[in-house]
């Protein structure tokens, strides 16, 4: 991942002062590299998120056709594995390349996920050492990393032995026993909606085992660039719900609170501030992800959470207009096909309910059939009717004892919600004598129907 620069920074001497760059000594290196080490909130994630990250860019970097294989810990093999299958380490890569804080060699290009150099360290946030293993020229070396008593960071060669193996490289991470169940729920989280094509291969999941929860993808944008997942949560007022953003195959939370909404271009005044309302709602939608481009967005250095500049707040608000408008577009499309009111009345209420909690005030009146604006899903008997218009709901309930397993009960309404399994009917006698009967009649002759409004 290219790291940009901020060019706009100027800095005008009136005099030839004395100057120097500042920089590190070598017997203070010590404290610079466990700051680094240990800035990880979530030393699990960092682990899976950082050496996953670093196998996938060797792997597409060699042009590997193999997948990159990850070993899950389980009680009976407590250790966490990812293997790729690019080219490799030699000794002098270890020791002059790997073994080097800040170092990387993927800030030439945006095909890379990593670009800090200090992200295959992140098992170190975790524990003591790990190992790495070098598949590389017919040859496997086994290396330890580790911290010593003085709190320096250590690389010693422990093994080596010719191979006909791949060549790639495979860190591996021993997990604590209670942490077992902790690591793998993370591969779960992490790898979630990874594409197909760079999903891993997972070693130590059982072939019976269901390893990763099933999700809905209830609305999409046309090239894919953003998706909305079932909403299986329970809502709450005051509650805290962020989205997501998918950079580089990676998921990462996006905040709300962090992002300047007064950045939106346009006219001041009222429908300025809705729209900014309505977008800053969007960014609060836990089940809604949007997809950048690798170095679309900066990264706070240790890759947990963006860190919100202005570039990337633009970028943000860019993506949640676009968002925005192709819902409202979603929208209309679901009703543009609708053969008479009452079917988009339908039509409304499915795509609404379909709709996330928090998504369904943004979106409630951007729907539109035929020059008409459905801003509900009900059809309302005006006040001015309450003496001339009487709405009776008749609804099949199931009843083991009654006639055909059901029974029929009625009810006053003063609205009526169109609904696929439903029926409008007109009263056409004098006397409502004999509906519930004309009702059962309607409901034997269709199974799936389930009211009848008369």
């Amino acid at each position: 991942m290219i790291i940009t620069q901020e060019k706009s920074k100027r800095v005008v001497q009136s005099h030839d002062f004395d100057s120097v760059n500042c920089t590190i000594d070598a017997e203070d290196m010590r404290y610079v590299a466990s700051l680094l080490r240990n800035n990880y909130s979530n030393p699990a994630l960092a682990v899976v998120r950082e050496i996953s990250a670093n196998a996938l860019d060797a792997n597409m970097e060699a042009g590997s056709s193999r997948k990159v294989e990850v070993t899950v810990p389980s009680q009976l093999n407590a250790h966490f594995v990812v293997r790729d299958f690019g080219g490799g380490l030699s000794p002098e890569d270890v020791f002059g390349l790997y073994s080097k804080y800040g170092k990387s060699t993927k800030r030439t290009s945006n095909n890379y996920i990593g670009a800090f150099g200090i992200g295959k360290f992140a098992p170190l946030s975790y524990g003591d050492n790990f190992t790495v293993v070098s598949y590389h020229g017919g040859v496997k070396t086994s290396y330890n990393v580790f911290v010593n008593e003085d709190d320096d960071t250590k690389i010693v060669k422990l093994h080596e032995e010719a191979s006909d193996a791949p060549t790639g490289l495979s860190v591996e991470v021993a997990v604590a026993d209670e942490d077992v169940d902790t690591f793998r729920d993370v591969v779960k989280t992490f790898f979630r909606f990874f594409p197909e094509k760079d999903m891993p291969k997972f070693i130590g999941v059982g072939e019976d085992e269901k390893f990763f929860e099933d999700y809905e993808v209830i609305m999409e944008g046309k090239d894919k660039g953003w998706f909305i997942i079932e909403d299986k949560m329970e809502h709450h007022w005051g509650s805290h719900h962020e989205s997501h953003a998918i950079m580089g195959r990676v998921h990462y939370p996006l905040s709300a609170g962090s992002v300047n909404f007064d950045l939106l271009e346009g006219d001041d005044g009222e429908e300025s501030d809705i729209s900014a309302d309505h977008l800053r709602q969007l960014a609060s939608q836990q089940n809604l992800y949007i997809r950048f481009d690798i170095g679309e967005l900066k990264l706070h250095h240790s890759r947990e959470s963006l860190e919100y500049n202005k570039h990337t707040q633009k970028e943000i608000l860019k993506a949640l207009k676009k968002v925005r408008v192709e819902i409202e577009e979603i929208a209309k499309e679901k009703l543009g096909d609708a053969e008479d009111l009452w079917d988009a009345k339908v039509k409304y209420a499915q795509v609404l309910n379909a709709l996330p909690y928090g998504l369904k005030s943004i979106f409630r009146d951007s729907f539109e059939w035929d020059g008409i604006k459905i801003n509900s899903p009900s059809i309302d008997r005006s006040y001015h009717f309450q003496d001339t218009v009487t709405i009776r709901e008749y609804r099949k309930s199931k009843d083991a004892d009654a006639t055909n397993g059901f029974k029929v009960t009625s009810s006053q309404s003063t609205k009526i919600y169109p609904q696929v399994n439903s029926l409008l009917a007109i009263q056409d006698l004098k006397t409502t004598y004999g509906n519930s009967l004309r009702a059962r009649t309607l409901f034997n002759d269709d199974e799936d129907l389930e009211v009848i409004y008369c």
